[in-house]
């Protein structure tokens, strides 16, 4: 390990580890990992009004203070890219040569210990500077970032500055921290609903100091958001709370001072059409930032979905296993206005029968034989005030549906063992894969539970019915794949015509182990999947099913192909065909009729790889030129068949 690694900074320590575990060398630029532009304009899409309000909260204290210091400011997400960069016009021929630039990847597993990735993972503020970073062609920059927070703390991304001539100190660290903070105060403010502000301070001359308390009211006096600060000063204030339970019947003027708090308050009207106009989420809401669905009907199940939440309504998800069910209901609670109470997830087909109601309704001590000797709240209270998820209902047996059938009823849960009952504040949501009507009707399922449960039923569609399935396949590539790469056009068409029995669980444990094989090559191709993977897709039909053979070739070829080709307008499958011929001296051939007319995609690699090496005399250079792929994809393919150890 290099002797720049201090001892005494653990989060300097862990993310040298870190970088060391991803397979980086101190002495080598890693591979950069860049979106390409229809990419990068979703990105911009999406985070647009974080953009706007970086720009317009940051950027001039930021050119007051550092533009004249061949700094740049930074903005990248969750993900690591960055997003947009102010400052300096034009970067150094040293900066430009590290890609510290729009759309490119920095999280510390592709380039090492950096601010940007070092602050996504410690999830907090870092200076890192000169010999700190990992990679040496780094060490001429001095970086510092800050994490930015969505109001549910949720975090979105990550806000930088990078300098080459200047060094960064204590006080960089401060500016970089204060300007995350004035980006979400923003966000604060721009919350749904929000029509007052009410700044808190115990000093007076604190209220306008960046670190006093925020609180955010509606047009009712409800609260609809507050800061850390807000929370620690007023006793864990909660979204939905009214502002004169904390703030008395005064809030509401523009200034004073609150003697049972101790605090001096100055409230202000929010006035902001500007940047919603301009950012066009007027019917959208602020904390959906990141939350996204191009396929129509899981659109518009979200929608409808965030409607009954806010009502206590009881939410059915329905779907197939894989689907994104416990995904789906986490982005619901991270958005609603119990946000900051807790979600508890049950998984009723995981628990033995005879645990289920001891479980979920708590249990009084020495109720059972093996019972704790201090009890068990249980799970429905542990989610007083949050979400109660129960995936898998349709298993639950039907004695404890009998019990959560009188909580949904009366709102109190009972615990085992006791005859004393405690009231529950909580929003039921359920899911399951199973027809609980169909269940009802052989007996297996309460009618009386199910019409409870049944508030409002959403069906999440499975990954072969959505309209999105291409960008979907593209972003699991996109999480899995080491460097830069491109997917083979004839496999996407096929992945994009598989069923996927499993849904989204079964695209990414694809992806994640083609991905593993792939690496270090440029296209994802058929040679890169596991036999068993290969044999299941090659079931699935092609989009010119005669000329199987001629794009197995144009697969291998493309194992060459350069990154985005895949992409290339008006480009078809039949264009390849000159490309999937097999070379022989000068001289061009089509496979043979046995590869032609094999039965499995999995039979006709075989078949081709095999007559080339054959062809070659074994010299695997000479056989990786005839197929047009890389000596290293070859490699694999002959260790798979046998012919190499």
């Amino acid at each position: 390990m290099s002797k720049y690694l201090p001892s005494t900074q653990a989060w300097l320590a862990d993310s040298w580890q870190r970088s060391i575990g991803a397979g980086l060398s101190e002495f080598q630029l890693p591979q950069e990992l860049r979106l390409d532009a229809s990419e990068l304009k979703q990105k911009h899409e999406q985070y647009q009004m974080l953009i706007a309000l970086v720009q317009s909260h940051t950027l001039p204290l930021f050119n007051q203070l550092m533009a004249h210091s061949n700094s740049r400011l930074l903005l990248s997400d969750a993900e690591g890219y960055v997003l947009r960069h102010w400052g300096v016009s034009r970067y150094s021929t040293k900066l430009a040569d590290v890609a510290l630039d729009i759309g490119v990847n920095w999280l510390e597993q592709h380039k090492g210990t950096n601010a940007i990735g070092t602050a996504l993972t410690a999830k907090q503020a870092v200076s890192v500077v000169g010999e700190q970073h990992f990679i040496r062609q780094n060490r001429f920059m001095s970086c510092t970032a800050c994490p930015i927070f969505s109001p549910q703390g949720e975090m979105l991304g990550v806000i930088d500055i990078t300098s080459e001539q200047q060094r960064h100190t204590q006080q960089t660290l401060m500016l970089v921290s204060s300007l995350a903070q004035q980006v979400e105060t923003a966000l604060l403010c721009h919350l749904p609903d929000s029509r007052y502000r009410i700044d808190l301070a115990a000093q007076p001359n604190l209220l306008n100091s960046g670190w006093q308390g925020i609180v955010i009211a509606d047009s009712d006096g409800r609260i609809v958001g507050c800061n850390p600060m807000a929370k620690q000063l007023l006793n864990h204030a909660k979204v939905g709370d009214a502002a004169e339970q904390y703030l008395g019947d005064n809030w509401s003027r523009a200034g004073g001072f609150n003697q049972h708090l101790d605090l001096h308050l100055q409230t202000q009207p929010l006035n902001i059409p500007s940047i919603k106009s301009r950012v066009a989420t007027s019917n959208k809401s602020l904390t959906q930032l990141g939350v996204r669905f191009r396929d129509p009907q899981l659109e518009r199940a979200w929608q409808h979905a965030n409607k009954v939440i806010t009502k206590q309504i009881p939410l059915l998800v329905l779907g197939e296993t894989g689907v994104g069910k416990e995904q789906f209901v986490k982005k619901l609670h991270a958005q609603s206005a119990r946000r900051t109470e807790p979600l508890v997830a049950v998984n009723c087909a995981a628990l033995p029968a005879e645990l289920v109601e001891s479980e979920l309704f708590g249990y009084q001590a020495g109720a059972f034989t093996g019972a704790n000797r201090t009890g068990f709240i249980g799970k429905i209270r542990q989610a007083h005030g949050g979400f109660l998820f129960l995936d898998e209902i349709g298993e639950m047996p039907l004695a404890a549906q009998s019990r959560l059938l009188r909580v949904l009823q009366e709102r109190e849960v009972v615990p085992v063992g006791s005859n004393q009952s405690f009231k529950v504040d909580i929003q039921i949501i359920a899911a399951t894969h199973m027809d609980l009507e169909q269940q009802v009707a052989q007996g297996l399922f309460r009618q009386d539970l199910f019409y409870r449960l049944n508030g409002l039923q959403v069906r999440l569609p499975a990954l072969r019915e959505r309209q999105d399935i291409e960008r979907i396949i593209h972003k699991l590539h996109r999480k899995h794949r080491i460097a830069p790469q491109a997917i083979c056009p004839e496999l996407l068409g096929v992945l994009m015509q598989h069923d996927w029995p499993d849904n989204l669980r079964e695209l990414d444990n694809l992806m994640q182990v083609a991905c593993l094989m792939a690496e270090g090559d440029d296209t994802l191709t058929w040679l890169h999947l596991p036999d068993y993977l290969a044999q299941k897709l090659a079931g699935a039909p092609l989009s010119v099913a005669p000329l199987n053979a001629q794009l197995l070739n144009t697969q291998l070829l493309n194992e060459e192909q350069p990154l985005g080709e895949e992409v290339k307008t008006g480009q078809n499958s039949a264009s390849h065909l000159l490309a999937g011929k097999v070379m022989s001296g000068n001289t061009a051939t089509l496979p043979t009729a046995t590869a032609v007319q094999s039965d499995s995609l999995h039979d006709a690699i075989y078949s081709n790889v095999l007559q080339a090496y054959q062809a070659s005399d074994g010299n695997v250079s000479q056989c990786a030129k005839r197929l047009g792929i890389s000596r290293n994809a070859l490699y694999r393919r002959l260790k798979q068949m046998g012919l190499k150890g």
